[in-house]
């Protein structure tokens, strides 16, 4: 292989490795904020499931 093909795969190489970086970051980013997401949804069941939550509720039904 010539030095310039080298070259040429070597910056071929270096952006896919980036693209890929790129890629799984985002994936990363989306399953945290699902995780964040159902979280607050079972956070939120657990408060109206419970004393505090259903005292609360009353107060807003009076």
């Amino acid at each position: 292989m010539s030095e310039d093909g080298k070259r040429r795969f070597a910056e071929a190489l270096e952006h896919w490795a980036m693209m890929l970086d790129d890629l799984r970051a985002r994936e990363r980013a989306e399953a945290i904020a699902q995780v964040e997401q159902l979280e607050k949804v079972r956070i939120s069941r657990a408060f109206h499931a419970s004393a505090l939550g259903k005292h609360h509720a009353g107060k807003h039904r009076a």
